[in-house]
């Protein structure tokens, strides 16, 4: 009996080695450069399902479409236009295109996949700024909890600013690339290559590339401010190779812009933008507040960062101090400033935070382990996760099984869909009069031979006609008069926030409903101008 038990144990034995033997055979099979750590696994979940969020957002109805007609009029023509092309009212005024770029890579985009390939850009856009916020910070603190708290700040501050699809996306990813790259603990040599080679793509895909250049500004002037008080001496800092580098690195930069089609002349045109009288009308362009969702988001952030400067071991550099009080003056003066000052927040405050708790994750399951423990199948988990969040996305169901995207579904339930079907169905033509933020979608899909009166790109517009729209839109008393001086037969305008100006052109009896739904509605004039 007891032979059988102890024949039985070296069975149960020889089968658990057995056992053993194949899983490290399993795990060995794996090539080792390719295994990650389930942390690795945690981030491609974090990114993948963020992906998998923003390409199901509607697009919103404003400023894209304008963009995919400029890609498309460039794409067409092979140039550049010299003079605004897309608005009459606008003719003659000179046109800077600052988007170019962006706006032909867009188009192209959307010519081959539709609005599938915009949803794509624009998640894309998105998840690749969040992941090279999430891997920053994971370097700095060591610390995947950390890195999600960042990107969770970061998405909430700048939740509306990143609801609407515009280029401005495009130069929000190249200024966290940057400042993902400067905040790197070792410089690279090829960092000299890549960042001037961002700027150079930058200034060609959006204006926003000053931005970029005051980031390594305000590094230059910490770090020249630093290492004169820890030495005592100003002269010090000329001595410093960092701050040569921050230095040579800025000249490098701000040469590499002038690679655009319109040289040194799109430095004035990016740095005169913001003063354009037009913008003063537009809710984005005034002073961040309170009574806003990201001012709200934006306070709390604040209080947050104050906190934990309060109580951080870390040290606080004069650098961080400038970019935090400078981006944060600039979405006080501007709410739509907050887009820079919130991955920079976001940032600061995980590495505070870090600090404070003193948590540093170098381990997973075991506390005492040394080493992270990386194993194959967290590999294959990873690319099955992005493999099925793709696949279930609207791009990836029209690649894989050739279904088409819903448009009316793809698109903000405020985009004019049913009104401009009515304005093709009836061959609308000559001056409309429409809501600015229908503008951009009017453009796009609207009769060929009807010409809007505002879109998004209202610093483009005469000061008298816009001066004009918004006494038309906010029903004036000289609404009427205005209509007829420039021959406006129809009216377009979005609902429910034109109902004033919609109801007195009805009363007036001049005017009557063509087409309405939810969405927008149609006036057309009982006598025509002739």
């Amino acid at each position: 009996m007891a032979t059988a038990l102890e024949n039985q144990n070296d069975s149960t034995n020889q089968n658990s080695d057995e056992e053993q033997t194949e899983d490290a055979v399993l795990v060995d099979r794996f090539p080792e450069g390719l295994r990650v750590s389930r942390f690795t696994f945690f981030t491609v979940c974090v990114l993948s399902l963020s992906f998998v969020m923003f390409c199901s957002m509607p697009l919103w109805h404003t400023d894209i479409w304008g963009h995919l007609a400029y890609g498309q009029l460039i794409s067409e023509t092979g140039s550049i236009p010299a003079l605004e092309p897309l608005v009459p009212l606008s003719s003659g005024i000179p046109f800077i295109d600052t988007a170019w770029l962006s706006q032909i890579f867009a188009f192209q985009t959307f010519e081959i996949f539709g609005v599938a390939g915009i949803k794509l850009l624009y998640a894309a856009a998105i998840t690749a700024c969040l992941g090279l916020l999430l891997f920053r910070v994971q370097k700095r603190t060591t610390s995947f909890w950390w890195g999600l708290a960042a990107v969770i700040a970061f998405l909430i501050c700048d939740w509306k600013q990143l609801g609407i699809v515009r280029p401005q996306l495009s130069g929000l990813l190249c200024f966290v690339l940057l400042f993902s790259l400067l905040n790197a603990r070792q410089w690279r040599k090829f960092y000299w290559f890549l960042i001037p080679a961002v700027f150079a793509l930058w200034a060609n895909l959006h204006g926003s590339f000053p931005v970029g250049l005051g980031l390594i500004g305000c590094l230059l002037v910490g770090r020249a401010v630093d290492v004169g008080r820890k030495a005592g001496s100003w002269k010090a800092m000329f001595g410093d190779s960092v701050t040569r580098r921050y230095f040579l690195l800025l000249e490098l930069s701000a040469v590499a812009v002038l690679f655009n089609p319109y040289g040194i002349q799109l430095y004035s045109e990016v740095f005169s933008f913001s003063s354009n009288p037009n913008l003063e009308a537009l809710v984005e362009w005034n002073p961040l507040t309170l009574r806003m969702f990201q001012g709200k988001t934006a306070a709390v952030l604040a209080l947050l960062l104050v906190i934990a400067s309060r109580f951080t071991p870390r040290r606080i550099g004069t650098a961080e101090v400038l970019l935090l009080v400078g981006l944060g003056a600039a979405a006080m003066w501007s709410s739509r400033m907050v887009l820079w000052w919130a991955p920079v927040a976001a940032y600061y405050l995980a590495l505070h935070g870090a600090a404070i708790r003193g948590q540093k994750l170098k381990h997973l399951a075991d506390p005492e382990a040394e080493e992270v423990y990386c194993a194959g199948k967290w590999t294959v988990v990873s690319v099955g996760m992005v493999w099925i969040c793709f696949a279930i996305t609207p791009i990836g169901s029209q690649i894989l099984h050739g279904k088409e995207v819903d448009f009316e579904k793809s698109v903000s339930t405020s985009t004019p869909i049913g009104a401009t079907e009515y304005l093709k169905e009836k061959k609308i033509e000559g001056q409309l009069f429409n809501s600015m933020e229908l503008g951009d979608y009017l453009i796009w899909d609207g009769p060929k031979n009807s010409y809007v009166f505002a879109d998004s790109h209202v610093h483009l517009l005469p000061r008298e006609v816009w001066d004009h729209y918004l006494r038309i839109v906010n029903s004036a008393g000289d609404a009427e008069e205005l209509l007829e001086r420039y021959g406006v037969n129809t009216v377009v305008l979005d609902l429910p926030r034109r109902n004033t100006l919609m109801r007195r052109l009805e009363r007036d009896g001049a005017w009557r409903v063509g087409y309405k739904d939810d969405r927008s509605v149609v006036l057309l004039r009982n006598k025509p101008i002739q």
